[in-house]
């Protein structure tokens, strides 16, 4: 058996809401729809249980300039 819900949004409303975000909400948002969001949090997850180092600024920045 299954239950089913009819719900009427209007864009307008949708696009109120998101203009009223803040700016790194906006940003999760936006990752979320592209699909990347799945693999960064993975990528956070990674450097949380230090299963992988994160680079520091001096290594990222090595050979630039």
């Amino acid at each position: 058996m299954s239950v089913g819900v009819m719900v009427e949004l209007k864009v307008e409303d949708i696009a109120n809401s998101i203009k009223k975000l803040k700016k790194a909400d906006k940003e999760m948002l936006l990752l979320l729809l592209s699909g990347e969001g799945r693999e960064i949090a993975g990528r956070a997850r990674d450097i949380k249980t230090k299963k992988v180092k994160p680079l520091t600024r001096e290594e990222t920045f090595r050979d630039v300039l």
